[in-house]
Order: C-alpha cells, then sequence, then structure tokens
C-alpha cells in the first residue's frame, strides 16, 4: 500500500498503526471501530473479512444500551434518569426526576461529594471486610474502571458509580473494599465478596450493561470532559 495514500475504512474507523504481530479489532460501546494493526496491512480487507463479527457485536451493544435509547440527554442517577434544569443550587427532586445544577462543573462536584459521603458510609458499615481502614479515598472519572485499590490502600471510586442503581453502588464498594485484604481476583478474593455480596456473579453483568449505557449517554459524556 502506498503509506502517502489515505486508507478507505468506513466512517468512524479509527485506525492505530504500530509494531504488533497480528491486527486487532475492537467494537467501541458506541458502536465505533478501533483497529490496531502492523504498517502497511490491509485495514479494508480485514474489516470486511471480520463483517459478520461487527455487525452481531454491534447487535449485542445496541441490546445492552436498549434502557438508555432515547434518553442519552437525560442525567442517568441512583439508577433513574433525571432531567437537568437550571438552579441556584444542587437538588434532587425524585418526584419529577429532576436535577437541579448552576452549571456542569458545579453538579460534577456536587455527584463527587455525594458519592465520597456515600462510600465512606458503606466502607464503616463492613470493616470485617476490609480488614483495615483505607488510605485515602478518591472520586475520579476512569476511564475503562468501575474503581481501584492501590497497594498503599487507597480507593479510586469512579464517579459514574453515582449513576448506579443502590445494590450496584454497594457491589462496587464491597469489591474495592475486599481488595485492601486481596489485591488481586483470585479464589480467596472471590469468597470475601461473595460472603458479603453473594449475587456478585449477575452484579458483574449488570455493570457492563450500566457501562454501555453510560458510554452512550451526552450527558455523562460531559461530566466525563469536564474539569
Amino acid at each position: 500500500m502506498n503509506r502517502g495514500a489515505k486508507e478507505s475504512v468506513p466512517d468512524g474507523t479509527t485506525v492505530v498503526r504500530k509494531a504488533v504481530r497480528s491486527a486487532r479489532l475492537q467494537v467501541q460501546p458506541d458502536g465505533t471501530l478501533r483497529v490496531v494493526a502492523p504498517p502497511s496491512f490491509d485495514i479494508g480487507g480485514f474489516l470486511q473479512r471480520n463483517t459478520a463479527w461487527i455487525e452481531k457485536r454491534r447487535e449485542e451493544l445496541d441490546r445492552l444500551a436498549a434502557e438508555g435509547r432515547g434518553k442519552e440527554d437525560l442525567l442517568l442517577l441512583h439508577g433513574r434518569f433525571h432531567r437537568l434544569v437550571p438552579g441556584a443550587r444542587f437538588a434532587i427532586d425524585e418526584i419529577p426526576g429532576t436535577v437541579a445544577c448552576p452549571s456542569v462543573p458545579a453538579l460534577k462536584r456536587s455527584l463527587s461529594r455525594m458519592l465520597k459521603e456515600e462510600v465512606l458510609d458503606r466502607l464503616e458499615a463492613c470493616p470485617d471486610l476490609a480488614g483495615r481502614r483505607p488510605g485515602r479515598i478518591a472520586v475520579k472519572m476512569q476511564k475503562t474502571r468501575w474503581g481501584s485499590c492501590s497497594t498503599l490502600g487507597n480507593l479510586n471510586i469512579n464517579l459514574r458509580v453515582v449513576a448506579l442503581p443502590d445494590p450496584l453502588r454497594e457491589y462496587v464498594v464491597v469489591h474495592e473494599a475486599a481488595h485492601l485484604r486481596e489485591q488481586n481476583h483470585s479464589k480467596r478474593f472471590w469468597r470475601l465478596v461473595g460472603d458479603r455480596y453473594p449475587g456478585y456473579r449477575a452484579a458483574e453483568a449488570e455493570l457492563r450493561r450500566y457501562w454501555i449505557i453510560l458510554e452512550r449517554n451526552r450527558v455523562w459524556g460531559t461530566l466525563r470532559d469536564t474539569r
């Protein structure tokens, strides 16, 4: 292929050229494609050969995201979709399903404070699970994970957790608290989690579904990009 020529790939396809042994193809949560391939690799032919697989993955993602279809401009909070309305201060009104806020940065700060307080309360309720007090607790907008625990016992909780219904918010905290004892995902780790949250397998599947919904939600996309 002429390296100076523009590659003929479908719109919505990101191509990363690097020294890898074989090409890798990902269907992103929003349905776009990401291809990592060696230099001079035939991307167009590769995509054509994988057309059926791509369509199957897109259909699966669409199915997972069905609950959020048509609600992309609403704020998903505590498992419910809320309409954002202007207000002098942050306030949630569950009856009409609205969230008032003066600005997007203020909304992000308020959601972060609210989630951090909840995480602290949930950790205090299960000291036997953690075995020790966490170091620092931070709420961040993580790109790929709901939470993480460092070897120093510092917990990072994804701000997106505040979008989840109560049982899943509890599960994320239980999962990360268990990492204060077991840093990996060993059998002992899952026993710790299972003793506190027996339905963790179903919770993991639900978290995947909610991740796709949030990836396609424009309000959460704006929060992700807001400093």
